[in-house]
């Protein structure tokens, strides 16, 4: 009983394949299910459903279905909205250096100072560079 693939997709091979569902196949078929076959399917229709809305809230009820944008929110608008400018929280922990005397934040280091290391940093380097240079040309 080797059935191809493409037999096994077709609707005749289930019988064969499971034969507890060949008892309810189409070939035999109840009176009742005949009986709903002749009957017009518009006496078996569901009635419509329908709101019963009170003439005090009709006002309420069409302002309601009104409630929506007339048009879609353009790229650019929501851009604007998402990325404007947020306010910016004030800075509670602002010391004066000890060094300068200027302001700077806690436990950070002075901005001002923190310039002047790297300044003498570079002139210590241009100056190792010069020495460097001038030993090795002679």
């Amino acid at each position: 009983m080797a059935l191809s693939m493409r037999a096994l997709a077709s609707p005749a091979a289930l019988p064969q394949l499971f034969p507890r569902l060949a008892l309810f196949s189409r070939s035999s078929q109840s009176p009742a299910s005949q009986w709903l076959r002749s009957v017009p399917s518009a006496l078996l229709s569901v009635p419509a459903i329908t709101l019963g809305i009170p003439a005090i809230l009709s006002d309420i009820w069409e302002s309601v279905l009104r409630a929506v944008p007339k048009k879609k929110t353009s790229h650019m608008k929501k851009r604007h909205r998402q990325l404007a400018g947020k306010a910016l929280k004030d800075r509670l922990s602002v010391n004066n250096c000890p060094s300068c005397g200027e302001p700077k934040r806690a436990h950070m280091l002075c901005p001002n100072c923190l310039s002047e290391i790297r300044n003498d940093w570079k002139k210590a380097d241009k100056a190792a560079a010069e020495t460097t240079a001038a030993s090795k040309s002679s």
